[in-house]
């Protein structure tokens, strides 16, 4: 009998995801018997986010019956970027693994750290992309690198911040542009604030849909106070937490 390929439901891609771990990176990685120098490069990223404040998440990070790439798209969603960490040394298998996570962050318009050992080849798509090179002779220069990509994903939200306000004092506001501003702008900081502001696109969008009776405005109001609603519950429990 032939494979047939099931394609992600809208559902998976537009909806609010079932978890939100804002300040958290997904990493992807081979998970199974990794080698040494994976694994190196894995404990320093660990230990450098750990002390910015910064928690992983990864495809070992959460369980369920539910379809394998439903949920690690659900984690890079729900996640405020994403780590691909990688040596000369990676599985082949697990490299189509960190191949295809990279197609769904990228889809997903998440921000990307690029790991990799000096003797590994990028991906053909990513030799224009800048990345971290592992000296294992070098673990200072390694750490400073990571907390300058740190660093600029800091002055991304500030610019998210920054494009966020503009939007809100909009007269004619573009609720959805300001929405994704909101949301980029939570997960990357963990700010109650930014769900005050997609609270905010909210109301502006009930206003809407009383006036107009048009269903997606509707269907977008819902799906921004579900945001809200699990934005909230990770401020509030160990969804939101450092280390998976």
């Amino acid at each position: 009998m032939a494979l047939v390929f099931s394609p992600i439901s809208d559902d998976v891609l537009l909806t609010t995801p079932r978890a939100l771990f804002p300040q958290c990176a997904f990493v992807m990685r081979q998970l199974g018997n990794p080698p040494a120098l994976d694994e190196a490069m894995n404990k320093l990223v660990g230990e450098v986010f750990e002390h910015r404040g910064v928690g992983i998440k990864d495809a070992d990070g959460s369980t369920g019956g539910k379809d394998f790439l439903e949920r690690i798209l659900g984690l890079i969603r729900g996640t405020a970027f994403t780590v691909a960490i990688f040596s000369e040394d990676t599985r082949p298998t697990a490299m189509a693994n960190i191949a295809l996570e990279l197609g769904f962050a990228s889809m997903c318009g998440k921000p990307l750290i690029i790991v990799k050992s000096k003797l590994a080849p990028p991906p053909s798509d990513l030799t224009r992309t800048d990345w971290i090179e592992y000296d294992d002779g070098d673990e200072a220069r390694f750490r400073r690198k990571l907390n300058q990509a740190l660093d600029e994903l800091d002055a991304l939200a500030g610019f998210n911040e920054s494009l966020l306000e503009v939007a809100l004092e909009a007269p004619a506001m573009d609720c959805a542009v300001a929405f994704e501003r909101a949301s980029k702008a939570f997960l990357l900081t963990k700010e109650p604030r930014f769900l005050d502001s997609a609270e905010q696109i909210a109301r502006r969008l009930d206003e809407s849909a009383r006036d107009d009776q048009v269903a997606d405005l509707a269907r977008v109001r819902d799906e921004i106070l579900m945001f809200v609603k699990q934005g909230r519950r990770a401020l509030a429990g160990p969804v939101g937490g450092a280390a998976a």
